[in-house]
């Protein structure tokens, strides 16, 4: 059986970085507890940076990198939604790799569940790194 590993879309552009740090965090744990490899660009934000990669190469970099996964885990905590990520979203549908999205229970307004094979709900970050640690594809 392949190894299941996930790739994580987030809204990074115009996030609080201390909220956004808590999230992100709660999602490595969920992920390492449900045993389920994972790949996520925030952690490579100070590679990016360094390295001066352009928005084209950091997408670039994210679709090879999805080639290698087996499902995208989209994590939705607000109402805005970013282009890299709609843009992941979009390539995920196009080469039939399956899509979890896992919203905050106060997101009503948008269209990306539907997008979805599996939709889980979360409130806090407690709750989240829970509801990944349950996950199972």
């Amino acid at each position: 059986m392949k190894t299941q590993k996930a790739f994580v879309a987030y809204r990074h552009t115009g996030e609080d970085p201390e909220v956004l740090n808590k999230q992100m965090n709660a999602v490595r744990k969920g992920l390492e507890k449900a045993g389920l490899d994972f790949h996520c660009t925030y952690f490579e934000e100070d590679e990016f940076q360094d390295r001066k990669m352009s928005a084209r190469q950091i997408m670039e970099h994210a679709f090879e990198t999805l080639d290698s996964c087996t499902f995208l885990l989209v994590i939705l905590s607000s109402e805005e939604k970013n282009e890299g990520m709609l843009m992941e979203i979009g390539y995920c549908i196009a080469k039939k790799i399956p899509i979890v999205v896992v919203i905050a229970s106060d997101v009503k307004t948008t269209y990306v569940p539907q997008m979805a094979n599996t939709v889980i709900e979360w409130q806090t970050y407690s709750e989240l790194e829970t509801q990944l640690a349950e996950l199972t594809i």
